[in-house]
């Protein structure tokens, strides 16, 4: 074989290296956006941890604090500590049920009346979240199918990892969207993504005045917890499938 012959062979075995590890990457992607999928499956059945970060927040004594001073809806500060996680918990189940149930929503104040938690603006907003986690269900669903096709014939193909390369490549992206958000700052990304998601003539942001939701919520604090435990999960899950990679392409 000519000079040219072997410059023409080796770039074909490089331009096939790439391809296959190109194809690890959609494959490992997919199975890092399933595995978020997965940790925000594990939480919902917990009500996302609302009891526990409402005693490391210390949410009873915000909702004592703001609650007297709702302009709409008064007597929620009266309501037990257990009511108020009860609470919260119809609001996760509904999210997850179309937002059906929503405006059923309701507590006792210290009179015995009975009063709705949410009012229209709330509801309204909670629907776009129930209509939201529709979309990521699905999406979850569909990493999870391209991860576990595209892992089944790659590893049946015996096609290597460059572990090295697929590190760079996704810590770097994980790296770009946490620098992204350093630099930015946590509120004001949470704030932006609200703006893209959420139509724009409907609220998404409410004063703790004006909103028991957003009071029992302590929002956005509450929201930066659930975020972190998240994650956390999501890239247990993920490593869990990494371990699993390396017992079925050992040497890779």
């Amino acid at each position: 074989m000519n000079d040219q012959g072997r410059q023409q062979a080796q770039y074909k075995t490089s331009e096939a290296k790439w391809t296959t590890q190109a194809l690890w990457f959609v494959v490992l992607f997919a199975a890092l956006l399933a595995s978020l999928g997965g940790s925000w499956a594990l939480h919902k059945p917990v009500d996302y941890g609302y009891a526990f970060w409402y005693q490391q927040m210390d949410i009873g004594s915000h909702i004592d604090r703001y609650g007297p001073k709702n302009r709409y809806i008064r007597g929620f500060d009266q309501v037990s500590s257990e009511e108020h996680i009860a609470l919260f918990g119809g609001i996760v189940e509904s999210v997850h049920d179309h937002g059906r149930g929503l405006n059923e929503l309701s507590f006792v104040d210290g009179r015995g009346r009975t009063k709705t938690l949410l009012r229209e603006p709330e509801v309204v907003h909670l629907q776009d979240v129930a209509n939201l986690i529709d979309v990521l269900t699905y999406a979850a669903i569909v990493a999870l199918i391209i991860a576990a096709v595209g892992t089944e014939m790659l590893v049946r193909w015996r096609i290597r990892i460059r572990w090295c390369l697929q590190a760079i490549l996704l810590g770097g992206f994980l790296a770009g969207l946490g620098l992204i958000t350093v630099l930015v700052g946590p509120k004001d990304v949470f704030y932006q993504l609200h703006i893209w998601v959420f139509p724009e003539d409907h609220q998404w942001f409410f004063y703790y005045q004006d909103s028991l939701m957003s009071t029992m919520m302590k929002a956005p604090d509450l929201f930066a917890g659930i975020a972190a435990t998240l994650v956390a999960g999501g890239l247990v899950i993920f490593l869990l499938y990494i371990a699993f990679l390396k017992r079925q392409l050992p040497g890779s």
